[in-house]
């Protein structure tokens, strides 16, 4: 039996939050507000979703993995308050273009932009290998369902919504589906209603056919 991964949907919605920011940078003209504005736009979602899941990581995956390891959470919460540096920090910069920018100077951002991908990229690899194995020997499934109903339960629909439009399109259908068959269940009808918009405008008709068709 599989046992549940806490670090993999967010760290694969992560990753493809990302890899679309860095790829809309490196087209963005820096001299056209629209292309600027439309950039600053993605990276508001993008950091917005990285704030969020190093503050549900420590709160509710770290810190319990500390009660039972003591010293185990160290190095990544220290890796978390460099890294929430550099997001603030890039942000800063994105938000304060206004479309009198040179590319170059553009792409002096791109590539800052591109190195923190590359940082990010390494750190949440590390949890894959390291910390995850470590949470799943220390904690029971149920346990782990615990944190994540905890973490649903603290999280804006805002949010949340963000969250199924990064994580649904880097998932297989059929992981997807299940979570989904979860949420269709417990959440009101206008909730998963607005989720599946959101979802299907990352789909193609075909996979988002198929999603639909496994959830029932």
């Amino acid at each position: 039996m599989n046992r549940i991964k806490s670090l993999d949907p967010p760290h694969k919605g992560l990753r493809n939050a990302l890899s679309k920011l860095t790829f809309l940078a490196g087209k963005t003209s820096f001299t056209d507000r629209e292309s600027v504005a439309k950039f600053q736009a993605l990276a508001k979602e993008d950091f917005h979703l990285l704030k969020d899941h190093t503050h549900t990581e420590n709160k509710f995956i770290l810190a319990p993995l500390e009660q039972k390891l003591n010293g185990s959470s160290e190095e990544y919460l220290d890796d978390h308050k460099e890294i929430d540096e550099l997001e603030t920090e890039l942000l800063e910069v994105i938000l304060s273009l206004d479309g009198t920018q040179s590319d170059e100077e553009g792409h002096d951002l791109y590539l800052d932009l591109c190195d923190f991908q590359a940082l990010y990229l390494f750190h949440i690899d590390k949890e894959d290998v390291e910390l995850e194995p470590l949470v799943q020997e220390k904690f029971t499934d149920e346990e782990l369902m615990g944190h994540q109903v905890a973490i649903m339960e603290e999280m804006s629909f805002e949010t949340l919504l963000l969250w199924f439009k990064y994580i649904v399109p880097a998932r297989r259908t059929e992981e997807n589906a299940q979570v989904l068959r979860g949420f269709k269940g417990a959440a009101p009808k206008e909730a998963f209603d607005a989720a599946m918009a959101v979802i299907k405008n990352e789909l193609d008709e075909m996979e988002y056919q198929r999603l639909v068709e496994m959830i029932g």
